[in-house]
Parts: structure tokens; sequence; C-alpha cells
């Protein structure tokens, strides 16, 4: 049975490989928990940073020098998210206290973005659900941070603005202007998970429809034009996709860091 054409943006508990010959994956069950095709993706996506800078890491920890392409491209990544994406929005002092979980959020996305341009695997950002997550973690980062800075009692008073103003008036202005403030972290982390969510799923909704179209013309006099305007339509549109796949991982990751700083730094 074929696999919908769609599959590639939604996650299943089905992997379907060459659909012409039948072949699947049935992803087990463990109890009433169900693994599913992204889960597989995430477990990857994580493998795949740990097997790339792990043995960078060590090698850089003896104090060998970056040699060739490869330990250049993936090191340059890290050095440009602490030197041009950190420290700007944190600060000099403060920012190498972060950039390790920036460097992984920043990673980790990458490559399950990445992973959406591969034959019969699939992006995980491109679902919400995996994007929510990601925007809670950053969220509780965001705010744990700056309550183990600034102790909570200090951290919620940074939300509480001075008025110059009547009491019958500051009262309800303070509290409209402190619950405006709590809200908005709400619906930054809300921005956070939609943004990459909406972006990855679209992109890639966008090149299954194109490639719909083939399907569509089967059988027709039409088949051949829309078929090699599909095809080069698809490959113009996957240069894209490429680029948004770096470029959605560098805004979440940017966004992050700028909210950090703005939490860690009120005053500012």
């Amino acid at each position: 049975m074929a696999a919908d054409p769609f599959e590639h943006v939604m996650d299943q508990p089905t992997w379907h490989f060459l659909e012409s010959l039948g072949w699947e994956f049935h992803l087990p069950r463990i109890g009433s928990f169900q693994i599913t095709k992204f889960m597989v993706l995430e477990v990857m996506a994580a493998l795949a940073v740990i097997a790339i800078y792990v043995p960078m890491a060590r090698r850089a920890q003896r104090g060998d020098p970056p040699t060739g392409f490869f330990w250049n491209t993936f090191e340059s990544m890290l050095t440009f998210i602490r030197d041009k994406v950190a420290k700007p929005t944190i600060g000099e002092h403060d920012a190498d206290d972060y950039v390790p979980f920036l460097w992984t959020l920043f990673l980790f996305i990458l490559f399950c973005n990445l992973f959406g341009m591969l034959p019969y695997l699939g992006s995980p950002t491109a679902s919400i659900s995996v994007t929510g997550a990601l925007a809670v973690c950053a969220f509780l980062a965001i705010h744990l941070s700056a309550v183990a800075k600034m102790g909570l009692g200090h951290y919620l008073k940074s939300y509480v603005p001075h008025v110059d103003a009547p009491l019958l008036l500051r009262v309800p202005l303070v509290g409209l202007i402190v619950g405006i403030e709590m809200l908005g972290n709400f619906i930054k982390a809300f921005v956070l998970a939609v943004r990459l969510f909406a972006n990855m799923f679209a992109g890639h909704t966008v090149l299954a429809v194109i490639l719909l179209f083939i399907v569509m013309s089967k059988d027709t006099l039409f088949f051949w034009p829309v078929t090699i305007s599909s095809v080069l339509g698809v490959t113009a549109l996957s240069l894209l996709e490429l680029f948004v796949a770096f470029l959605q991982a560098f805004i979440f990751v940017f966004l992050t860091s700028l909210f950090l700083g703005m939490a860690l730094h009120p005053q500012h």
C-alpha cells in the first residue's frame, strides 16, 4: 500500500521506505506508549550531534588545532553562535555560562530540520508537539536562569514598574502592567514554537503538493511537461528549504538568547 504523499510532514507509528515494494516498518508500542517516526528521528539527531562533536571536543581538549573542512565547518557554527548570538544578547560576562545550552539547542534543531531533506526521513520540527517541547525547554531555561541569578524575590520584583501616580490609579495600573509582562512571557514561548513549526511544516507541504501534481497528471497528455516542471520546481525549492533549515535553527536560538538576556538583565 502506498504511503500518504504528506507522510513526510506527519508523525506516524508506521515508517514507509519503498512504497512501490510495499516496504514498511511498524514501530513498537511499549505498553500504552507508542513510539513514532519523529521520536526515532529525534534520537537520531541527538546521536548525530554526539557522534560529531564529542570527538571534536576531545581533540580540542588535547590542544589539537582544527584541521580540515569537516572540523572547521562544524566548529565555526559553534563560534558563530557564541560570538554573534550569545555575547551580544546576553553579555560578555554571562554568555559563556549559557552557550552550551544554546549550542545544544541550535544543533538539535538544525539536524532535525536537515533530516527533512533526506528521502524516507522527515523533519521532527514539522510537528507542533516537538517545537512546543523545545519552546518549553527554552522557557524554563530563560526564567529559571534568571531566578538562579537574582533570586525569586528580586526576579519577580523586576516585573513591577515604578509608576508615579496616585495610589488609586497606581495599584490597578501596576497590576495591569505586571499581568501583561507575565502573559508576554508565555506568548514569547508560543511564538517560538509556532514560528519553527509553521516554517518547517509549510515548506515540506509545498514540496509534497508540487510532487503530487505528477501523480494527478498521470495518464494524461500533460504528464511529461508537468513532471519536468515539478521536478525543477522541487529542486529549486529544496535549495531554499536547505537555507530555511539553517535560518530557522538560528532564529529559534537567537530569540531564545535574546529573551534570556532580557530576563537576566531586566534593568536594560
